[in-house]
């Protein structure tokens, strides 16, 4: 049989993983495969990276558990068994598999071939998120500077990107894909529709929101001289050595963490220049829902993630009172 595409799990995936051999059911009733199958056609075609990694969650994790088992068959006990059995590296990976599990047998429960759902009572396991690490005003200064002097010609536009992450607070796929005609300069605006994922521009945000930034004059800058670089093209940043649009923020990634040991800098990632960019708004005291928006988020889940420098003026404010006591 031919290979289907990527987001396809064919007989041969499912025989694969549960190293079983070619069997006609029992009876006519769907098996968790078919369901499995029927889900990820169920999946927005858009968002290619999401259907990719809910594929391999099903075929690398469920399929050796349930894919030959009808699916009105399988029982809490048995989703519980799979859970244990699994091996997962942190709380977080198990409740990011549990995420196309609930998938299926929500689907298998809409169109009524199963009564209950197994994972009803199957609770997400408890994880602690890490504060977000933004770099210091400092520290911003000094790698900016680093990547302007060192980095020319075809590697300027290197430098342009991580001025463009750290004052816009843009994930890296949504500055990949953004276009000159997204750009206003007159009304100092780009609009945020669109991503990059799996090296592909796909018509939606993360949050499937579009929204409108505020360019700063450092930003402006840099537009002027993007505009002299890559204005002949449709996209804002592409490689000067191909003249193509990037498709791989990883590898920019990786650029970004061969200065910071150069220049004594603690390592971290360089999606933080958009964590940043959040904390640099705070502590100028922007409001909050201003902030979030520019960040691409709901007020509850911006708060959520920076609580910490939302509080800072508040705590220090009522922290002075003990230098009035006795």
């Amino acid at each position: 049989m031919a290979r289907r595409k990527w987001e396809n799990l064919t007989v041969t995936d499912i025989e694969l993983a549960c190293n079983i051999i070619d069997e006609t059911a029992a009876d006519d009733r769907p098996l968790f495969a078919d369901y499995a199958q029927l889900y990820l056609d169920s999946l927005d075609s858009g968002n290619i990276g999401t259907r990719r990694k809910y594929k391999g969650i099903l075929k690398n994790k469920w399929m050796p558990f349930f894919a030959s088992i009808a699916i009105a068959d399988i029982t809490p006990a048995m989703v519980r068994t799979a859970l244990a059995q699994n091996d997962f590296s942190s709380a977080k990976t198990a409740n990011d598999a549990l995420t196309p599990l609930r998938g299926v047998f929500d689907l298998a429960f809409i169109d009524e071939i199963i009564e209950e759902l197994p994972t009803k009572r199957i609770r997400n396991k408890k994880t602690q998120k890490d504060e977000p690490d933004p770099f210091l005003p400092n520290e911003r200064l000094a790698i900016l500077d680093y990547m302007q002097s060192h980095w020319r010609d075809d590697k300027e536009i290197w430098y342009l990107y991580f001025v463009w992450q750290f004052w816009t607070g843009c994930r890296p796929g949504e500055s990949l894909a953004i276009d000159w005609a997204d750009i206003d300069i007159t009304n100092r605006l780009a609009k945020i529709s669109k991503t990059l994922s799996s090296g592909k521009v796909q018509l939606s945000t993360k949050t499937n929101e579009i929204r409108n930034i505020y360019l700063n004059d450092k930003i402006l800058v840099v537009l002027d001289r993007l505009k002299q670089l890559t204005g002949h093209q449709s996209r804002l940043f592409i490689s000067l050595h191909t003249d193509e649009p990037w498709t791989r923020p990883d590898k920019l990634s990786e650029k970004f963490q061969e200065v910071l040991p150069v220049i004594g800098i603690r390592m971290r990632p360089a999606y933080n220049c958009r964590h940043t960019y959040a904390t640099t708004m705070l502590n100028s005291m922007i409001d909050v829902s201003a902030a979030a928006y520019q960040m691409g988020h709901d007020i509850i889940t911006f708060t959520k993630i920076y609580a910490k420098w939302i509080n800072t003026e508040r705590m220090q404010a009522e922290m002075m009172k003990l230098d009035y006591g006795d």
